[in-house]
């Protein structure tokens, strides 16, 4: 069973009293800058974080996805017999690298076009990515949300990334946003969450702490 805190938040200062035991529960310092070009709107109990995918990874990853696909097109264009047999070009669809070309034109499209959207309104938190369609969507009913923690994971060749994970009331973890490059970008978006949603910041095992 999970531990029920009754406390009060003090009009003044803004920090949590426990009533229990009457010790009083800073909030977490606030004092965590928003990463650069993201835009921030804040409201009383409302939250809305957005920022664009563009990176220089994008300006190089165009090249190569050029030339990838352009190789993929000149061998159609040679089994098709200069498409005068445009059903030899279905075989196409049991090529690997053929995906390959579809996956990373896609991509490249959704760095230029993409934005993410982190938004907390009405009691429900909601992540979103667009307008291109992209996985990770989340809805979450902040009823059911008691903590907020930082993970670090590492890919198969060693890349680090940071994800935003919650702890629901029934102890069940779940991934709110994953993905993130920089553990900045994740810790931010803990603060300001906990901080608008008035969640008191707990240790949670296998989190990144921070200093």
């Amino acid at each position: 069973m999970s531990e029920q805190l009754s406390a009060a938040r003090c009009p003044s200062c803004k920090a949590l009293i426990d009533l229990d035991s009457t010790r009083v529960i800073r909030p977490r310092s606030l004092a965590v800058a928003a990463p650069e070009k993201w835009h921030v709107q804040a409201t009383p109990g409302s939250l809305l974080v957005r920022w664009r995918w563009f990176s220089f990874t994008a300006i190089f990853l165009v090249p190569f996805t050029l030339f990838w696909n352009g190789i993929m097109l000149t061998m159609g264009f040679g089994v098709s017999e200069g498409l005068t047999h445009p059903e030899r070009l279905l075989f196409g669809l049991l090529v690997p690298h053929v995906w390959v070309g579809v996956g990373l034109a896609y991509y490249c499209l959704a760095l230029f076009l993409n934005s993410t959207t982190v938004n907390f309104t009405n009691g429900t938190l909601h992540v979103t990515h667009g307008p291109l369609p992209w996985w990770g969507k989340r809805r979450l009913p902040v009823r059911d949300l008691s903590q907020l923690f930082v993970v670090e994971k590492r890919g198969s060749k060693g890349r680090i990334t940071f994800e935003l994970c919650g702890l629901l009331a029934d102890g069940k973890r779940v991934s709110i946003l994953s993905g993130l490059s920089d553990e900045a970008e994740a810790r931010f978006l803990e603060v300001r969450l906990e901080q608008v949603l008035g969640i008191v910041d707990r240790p949670v095992a296998g989190e990144i702490r921070s200093a």
